[in-house]
């Protein structure tokens, strides 16, 4: 499966390839989401997200919510966003301190 970190603006985003169980872990946390959550569109610029696809859906997880061509799915505890920052590449590790600020609930 592959899966995009859209952050970049001007230069391509890092996209890599799950492994089968990872993969397989990920469809199982996007499939015990449900839908109704409120949708905060992204910045033009910074982190806008994690972008990947179930069953051929495009979908985008943005600060505890994830977007789907057919619904928005609640995700408070961001376990999709987490999921995959902790199986970031080692090339971009750097963006996770980035990624975790603006994750962080401001009061």
């Amino acid at each position: 499966m592959r899966v995009e970190l859209d952050v970049f603006s001007g230069r391509p985003n890092p996209a890599w390839q799950l492994d089968a169980q990872a993969a397989a872990a990920l469809t199982a946390l996007h499939d015990a989401l449900i839908a109704g959550a409120g949708w905060r569109e992204p910045p033009a610029l910074g982190y806008r997200g994690f972008l990947y696809a179930i069953r051929a859906d495009g979908c985008r997880a943005y600060h505890g919510a994830v977007r789907t061509p057919h619904a928005i799915l609640a995700d408070p505890r961001q376990t999709i966003e987490r999921f995959l920052i902790a199986r970031l590449p080692r090339d971009w590790v750097g963006l996770v301190p980035m990624i975790e600020d603006t994750l962080r609930p401001r009061e």
